[in-house]
This record gives C-alpha cells, structure tokens and sequence, in this order.
C-alpha cells in the first residue's frame, strides 16, 4: 500500500511506530485513524508526511501563544513592555517561511514572507519545532550554531523569552 501526503504530495515511506500501535476506526466518520505524534489523531484518508506534520505543529504553537495573547492577562502584559517587532523565521532544510510579531500587548503569526523584517531566524524547521514545544533552548541552538539570528539579538532572546513564558502558562493551565 502507497501512501501520499495530502500536504505536499510526496510518498509516505515511513511511519512513526506510534501510528502503527494506534490504528482504530472512528465510529463517527467511519474512518481509519492513526495518533501522529506533534500532529494527534490523524485520518488515514488526511494522512501527512513527517515534514508537513512539523511544519502545521509549528503553526498550531503560533496561533496557541497568538490566542493565548488576547486571552491571558499575564501574557499580555509581558507583550504590552516591549515595542512591536517583526521575526521572519526562515527553514533552511525546507521552503517552509514564517514570521512572528509580538509587542504593544499583541502576538501575530502566519505563514509566508512578512517583507522588511529587521530581525531573521534560519534554523531548521524541527529545531525550531521543538524550540516551541520547550523541548531545546534556544541558547545551545544558538552557540551550536544551528539558530542563526541576523539583526537585532537583543529581541531575539526576548523572543525565546516569550515563547519560554508562553508555554509555561499553557502547562500551568492545563492548555490555553
């Protein structure tokens, strides 16, 4: 049986030994389902390669911390200290953009090119996965080399702040 991402097209050669372990039926759309790690319970008809499933769990982290800034006092405060910034966060390892504004109380996210951002961030797009998850920091991505910041460092480590900041209120809440 072939199987081919509904995401970019490309073949599925592998699965993650998870989905393997967790293929059920869904009694209320009558359809194979398997758990996909960063990406839950996935349709088998919806399946998606390892790479889409990083690129829409880096997404979904976005719109998390972006709801999460009109919902959360705490976190909302945190953005309204500091002046509004753009981040262009550019995968090396995929044709895979996106940016992030924070500042003056907001967080804003989305997928694309955002055109004159002063701050750059190019690391591949499962470092900056599980930079998001909380799973590395951003500093030994940095001094290892595979986080590289062009333009102001000063709002980029504010940045990993409020990502660091943001996750932490999402598992103190039990999500947001």
């Amino acid at each position: 049986m072939n199987l081919t991402c509904t995401g970019c097209g490309n073949e599925i050669e592998t699965l993650p030994i998870q989905c393997a372990h967790s293929l059920s039926k869904n009694t209320e759309t009558n359809q194979m389902e398997c758990y996909m790690e960063n990406c839950g319970v996935i349709s088998i008809n919806e399946f998606i390669c390892e790479n889409c499933c990083t690129k829409r769990n880096i997404m979904k982290l976005n719109k998390t911390f972006e709801r999460l800034s009109s919902e959360n006092e705490e976190f909302k405060e945190e953005l309204a200290f500091f002046d509004k910034n753009i981040i262009q966060i550019n995968t090396p390892d995929s044709d895979f953009k996106f940016w992030v504004e924070f500042g003056k109380g907001v967080y804003l996210c989305d997928k694309g090119v955002k055109d004159d951002a002063p701050i750059t961030f190019i690391i591949p797009k499962k470092n900056m996965n599980l930079i998001l998850e909380g799973k590395l920091e951003a500093f030994d991505e940095f001094f290892s080399g595979n986080l590289k910041i062009e333009g102001d460092l000063q709002y980029g480590i504010v940045f990993f702040d409020i990502v660091k900041l943001a996750s932490e209120i999402i598992n103190e809440t039990g999500g947001a």
